[in-house]
């Protein structure tokens, strides 16, 4: 399992700090040494993405941490508890790694989404980002207007549209490789008992752990260095129990 040190913790959330979540996710991975720089994790699959992060985040937070969403029925806050270990068992893919499904009859290769894919179709609107992520899982790499022909991956003659049969069976594919791309929770409010569904995201759960404890740690640097002169990387080169027998000792 991946982890993180203090160093690649500070690093983290230093560069956390002005970035959004998504791009947030490719800094805790790269800073952990995961899958080299921001570029490269950007081409693994976003169901790997998140397995990946539950793993950092099991390693932090625990093997359940907590989220929070609002209901939809009365806007009250829901407090909702998340099995991390579980979705850091689930499995993981080779980046670039195509299957390949029948769809009428005929093999249909493609590959699993990215973040780099969710960036290109981010100011889409939802159908329209739907086909294009779809497009760019299947290669085809051009716009509906432009496609031409018949067969499992077109409707019908001269339209360009994905076939519905196509589009489903793929979309049940990507559930069913990835599961951890698209995790969801269903929350019953103990208020007005509406049933409120929620989408998982990992790297909005790891990020709150992570700046709680670079924040602790930055106190513990403020106050051993003020106390024994010592340098930031000293600090963080002491072990944990080292660092804390010696601000026990500075606290008096």
């Amino acid at each position: 399992m991946p982890r993180f040190g203090p160093h690649q913790l500070l690093t983290a959330w230093e560069l956390g700090i002005r970035q959004g979540p998504a791009e947030r996710a490719l800094t805790l991975l790269s800073a952990a040494h995961v899958h080299g720089s921001s570029m490269d994790s950007a081409h693994v699959d976003v169901g790997s993405r998140e397995v990946t992060l539950a793993g950092l985040l099991c390693q932090i937070g625990g093997g359940q941490v907590w989220g929070s969403t609002e209901c939809c029925g009365c806007c009250e806050r829901l407090d909702v508890p998340v099995a991390v270990d579980a979705i850091a068992a689930l499995p993981v893919h080779e980046p670039g790694a195509r299957f390949t499904i029948a769809v009428d009859g005929e093999e249909v290769a493609f590959r699993l989404p990215t973040t780099a894919d969710l960036d290109a179709v981010a100011g889409l609107a939802v159908d329209e980002a739907r086909d294009a992520l779809l497009r760019r899982c299947l290669g085809l790499g051009v716009e509906p207007e432009a496609r031409q022909g018949t067969g499992p991956d077109t409707g019908p003659p001269g339209t360009g549209v994905l076939a519905a049969g196509l589009v489903e069976a793929v979309e049940a594919a990507l559930e069913r490789i990835a599961p951890a791309g698209s995790i969801r929770v269903l929350i019953g409010c103990p208020s007005c008992g509406t049933s409120t569904e929620a989408a998982v995201d990992l790297s909005v759960l790891l990020w709150a752990e992570l700046e709680t404890l670079a924040l602790a740690l930055l106190n513990d640097i403020h106050t051993l260095a003020a106390a024994y002169g010592w340098t930031e990387d000293e600090i963080l080169r002491l072990s944990p129990a080292r660092r804390a027998a010696y601000l026990n000792l500075a606290s008096g």
